[in-house]
């Protein structure tokens, strides 16, 4: 006879988590479906099997499961940026996360969502504050990562890591994006993105010194200074014949002042 083990049970905190997220799933579910606006705090209660009075126990209202949904993606995303903080080999690093990031939205589906939540922190105030602070420790986050392998010496340590960040961060989301017009990103597109990456991230200053293991800029020479303009010569010689005849007194007094 076989013996059925018995479940732990969970504790009220554990219980009270589980249902947070089993509303954000059901949720999620709806908004797929039918988008944001369209979707009813009634057809989110039907979906998760819940009442509406415990559903507003966890989430006040529709934005406020929106702003939970884009809280708990960058999460998700920070969580995968810890796994390779201090890693030795950065670019491919970046190339597990461009990875990661292609896999986690192969689905249509959860491409579009994303894409939803962010189209509504631009016109809601609520999600896009929570979007905000998830999209500023994010990138913070990586460019810390970058600038720990600059200290290393695994990237160009003139690139300004809070820039580069940023546009790393772009260029995953229009994969996303990409991706939900291309299912299948042909793999010698990742592959293009990676060699773009090292290059990018090696590249050195065009002129740098060895300083105490470390490449710093040369300053430019400085301009030599523009040689002094020449003086113009006096003219001693004789003055020109004027055109009007010497007077008589004029030609004596010549004359003595040659003697």
């Amino acid at each position: 006879m076989a013996i059925r083990k018995s479940k732990t049970p969970q504790s009220p905190t554990q219980r009270a988590d589980q249902k947070r997220v089993d509303i954000l799933k059901s949720a999620g579910k709806c908004f797929r479906k039918t988008g944001f606006h369209q979707t009813s705090m009634q057809e989110i209660c039907s979906e998760v099997g819940l009442g509406p009075g415990a559903v507003y126990r966890y989430f006040t209202s529709k934005d406020a499961i929106i702003a939970a949904m884009a809280e708990d993606e960058r999460r998700q995303a920070r969580t995968l940026l810890s796994e390779f903080h201090d890693t030795d080999d950065l670019p491919q690093a970046l190339s597990a996360i461009t990875r990661a990031f292609a896999q986690r939205y192969a689905a249509i589906s959860d491409a579009g969502l994303m894409t939803e939540i962010y189209a509504e922190g631009l016109r809601n105030k609520r999600v896009g504050a929570v979007i905000k602070k998830a999209e500023t420790e994010w990138v913070d986050g990586l460019a810390d990562m970058l600038r720990t392998a600059q200290q290393r010496g695994q990237i160009d340590q003139a690139l300004d890591a809070h820039a580069a960040a940023l546009l790393l961060t772009a260029m995953w989301d229009g994969i996303v994006i990409r991706q939900a017009y291309t299912p299948e990103l042909p793999e010698a597109m990742l592959a293009l993105f990676d060699d773009m990456l090292k290059r990018w991230l090696a590249s050195a200053t065009p002129t740098a010194v060895v300083v105490a293991g470390s490449k710093r800029a040369k300053p430019a020479p400085a301009p030599k200074a523009a040689a002094p303009a020449a003086e113009p010569e006096l003219d001693l010689g004789p003055a020109p014949a004027a055109d009007k005849p010497l007077s008589q007194a004029e030609i004596d007094l010549r004359q003595m002042s040659l003697i």
